[in-house]
């Protein structure tokens, strides 16, 4: 899912206009799913990035964050839970429409800075383990923050990818 249509406004308080424009791309996101019950929301709350995990199969979303707040955010929790109701009655599936939120256990960043990178590091652990790392507590196999050599092979794997996309390799 591309964060910029789900990311916070620089708003304090979430207008209602953003929050149905956001649930509205993520409800047609999943309507182009193929089948794919696992859904990644790289999500920006305007100086820090997290991951949602959105898991339709189970109707519970994981949230992921690297400093590790009590309390998921807000204005994703509103955009999510709309999204299920709208998907839910516009596509006629059969799914639970209440969320189960589950504030997953993830690496925690030392800095202030590492976070993107987190979330790319999160979204790429989940994409070759699974899902199932959510439920067993076991993002980062264990870890408390990812390494110097962990980031460094994120890093690499972006530039890479950028460097193809850019020239076409």
């Amino acid at each position: 899912m591309n964060p910029s249509v789900i990311s916070r406004t620089d708003q304090p308080k979430p207008k209602p206009k953003h929050i149905e424009d956001a649930s509205r791309a993520v409800a047609d996101r999943l309507y182009k799913r193929k089948g794919n019950d696992i859904i990644l929301l790289p999500y920006n709350l305007g100086n820090h990035w997290l991951l949602a995990v959105l898991n339709l199969k189970t109707t519970t979303c994981y949230y992921l964050d690297s400093l590790r707040p009590r309390s998921v955010d807000e204005q994703l929790r509103q955009i999510i839970d709309t999204v299920m109701v709208v998907y839910a009655s516009e596509s006629g599936a059969n799914i639970r429409v209440k969320l189960v939120w589950i504030n997953a256990r993830c690496p925690r960043q030392p800095g202030g800075t590492e976070c993107s990178y987190y979330v790319m590091k999160l979204m790429k652990e989940i994409t070759y383990e699974g899902v199932e790392i959510l439920d067993n507590d076991n993002v980062g196999k264990g870890v408390e923050e990812y390494s110097a050599t962990n980031m460094d092979d994120i890093r690499e794997d972006w530039s890479t990818y950028a460097v193809n996309s850019i020239f076409k390799l």
